[in-house]
């Protein structure tokens, strides 16, 4: 059979066209021909409340998607840009006035006016909630939202707050349709998305919101699911099962065509309970720092770009006293048996069990990195074990500690709560430690497992003050933290590395664990 010049043009065209048929329906390009993302993260979020936001879990889907704040933070040059807000001013100490962005909606319909702002804020100082949001960022500073118009709110403190619109950045908004009085599992906000489906234990699907007040985003859909193992993550990227792993392991960021590292504003630690015996006893906190050899997991299963860490904020955070910079604790095995000697001679209960608690993925190597501790540990006579926890568990130890708990070290040593060591890991990317200091260290504050009313004198007079006054007071709050106190097992300020698929651009930040919005996304 012969074919003429036409006939084999025709042919050819068919050919093509079969050709692409198939790439379009085959697995690995099926995604590629949508405006669809898919993100494997690892971990599951525990709830899809507004109210948990400033958690990395939940964050990671909602914030800035779902629920937006009045105002955000610019990661390039830490200043503070309007979102809901347009603008905003300081009326006296205790009263910030901001103006409200108009014509915005709930993907409800309510109305976003000050009335409705102020029930979304009174929710998030509700007392009656664990809202983490107050527990972390606010503490013992309530906030009560004004009316002052439809589209103007008076947010007052009953101390001065001086940094209240950066703060504001964390208080991601709700409808006030919502039953405010109770825990949620949905959430509904003025974002540029809404919650399509949850399949619990399965995967999240957010839609753009086609209402939205900004600028419609690119991507249309995105599908939230999640790996416990980091080369699993990143294997799916790399297949295109997936288009986005925001961290994974520095073992597994191996293809610079696709892995990015970018500097995190996540401090690992160990938070002991400081008020219950024998962890009550300054020698024995001093043995567990002087017993970790942090250079040893540097470079193995902590990224080698990681940095010792003797603070609970990283050092561009205002505050950061460099003198207790230099004084990570050395590793010393010889001084760690020692202390524990002098502290069991003195009739400390040296030899009590102590449970440690880790939170399985809570940053790449968790597991092998508490495990390491609890061979070290182990090496210098202390009786430990470990036992790694989800994030549900996890977070069950986190919040409730001190609750229902007298202020007062001495009454708050309860006879019947063993001493816990708790693998913890703090983020503060809003550049003050008034978002650290207080949640962390004050008697009140219900994640605080720690006690020294001097230090809360130190850490309210820091709050209420501005500029250099400010700073140097945050460096004593430091200095007395690391030194005197030996509070806790500060680990390393973190490197983390994401896994970005070929078909998207995206550059990771430094807010990148703590949320990600889909905004941020466009297609190649």
């Amino acid at each position: 059979m012969s074919y003429g010049a036409t006939s084999f043009a025709i042919l050819a065209t068919a050919s093509a066209a079969a050709l692409t048929g198939l790439a379009l329906f085959a697995p690995g390009n099926a995604v590629a021909q949508s405006k669809s993302v898919t993100i494997v993260l690892v971990e599951e979020p525990d709830a899809l409340d507004n109210c948990s936001t400033n958690r990395s879990a939940v964050g990671r889907v909602l914030k800035q998607n779902i629920n937006e704040t009045l105002t955000e933070l610019d990661v390039k040059d830490g200043s503070i840009k309007p979102r809901l807000a347009t603008s905003w001013e300081r009326i006296n100490d205790t009263t910030w006035r901001f103006k409200l962005r108009p014509g915005v909606f709930f993907t409800d319909g309510a109305p976003l006016n000050a009335e409705n702002v102020s029930k979304s804020i009174a929710r998030t100082m509700d007392k009656n909630l664990d809202c983490q949001i107050r527990i972390k960022t606010f503490g013992d500073i309530p906030l009560t939202g004004v009316a002052v118009d439809e589209l103007t709110l008076d947010i007052k403190s009953d101390k001065p707050e001086p940094i209240l619109p950066t703060r504001m950045t964390v208080v991601s908004l709700d409808s006030p349709n919502l039953p405010h009085q109770n825990k949620m599992v949905t959430t509904i906000g003025t974002g540029p998305y809404v919650l399509d489906y949850y399949k619990p234990g399965v995967e999240i699907g957010l839609k753009r919101n086609e209402k939205y007040w900004g600028k419609a985003p690119v991507v249309e859909s995105a599908k939230y699911v999640w790996r416990k193992e980091s080369a699993v993550m990143a294997s799916m990227v790399a297949v295109g099962e997936a288009d986005l792993a925001p961290a994974i392991g520095k073992q597994d960021a191996t293809d610079p065509a696709m892995d990015r590292s970018y500097i995190s504003t996540e401090t690992n630690y160990v938070r002991i309970e400081s008020q219950v015996p024998p962890l009550d006893d300054r020698r024995v906190r001093l043995a567990l720092n002087y017993a970790v050899d942090r250079e040893a997991m540097r470079g193995s299963i902590i990224p080698k770009d990681a940095i010792p860490a003797s603070h609970m904020v990283i050092p561009s955070v205002a505050g950061w006293n460099p003198e207790v910079g230099k004084k990570v604790y050395p590793y010393d095995v010889a001084k760690a048996k020692q202390l524990l000697a002098e502290a069991k001679a003195a009739g400390v209960p040296v030899d009590k069990h102590i449970d440690i608690f880790g939170r399985t993925n809570l940053w790449p190597n968790a597991t092998e990195t508490m495990e390491a501790l609890l061979t070290m540990w182990q090496a210098i006579g202390l009786n430990v074990s470990l036992r790694m926890l989800d994030v549900s568990q996890w977070t069950e130890l986190n919040v409730h500690p001190n609750k229902g708990k007298s202020a007062t070290a001495e009454e708050a040593k309860i006879a019947n709560r063993d001493p816990i060591l708790l693998g913890h890991m703090h983020d503060n990317n809003l550049g003050d430690p008034v978002f650290s200091m207080y949640n962390k260290y004050s008697c009140k504050n219900q994640s605080s497992t720690h006690c020294n009313p001097d230090l809360d004198v130190l850490i309210a007079k820091a709050t209420a003050l501005s500029g250099p006054e400010r700073v140097k007071t945050w460096q004593e709050v430091m200095k007395i933290v690391h030194e005197d106190m030996v509070a806790d097992v500060f680990l390393y300020h973190l490197v983390y590395y994401a896994r970005v698929g070929k078909r998207i651009n995206f550059a990771p930040t430094s807010a990148t664990n703590s949320e990600i919005p889909l905004e941020q996304i466009t297609f190649k």
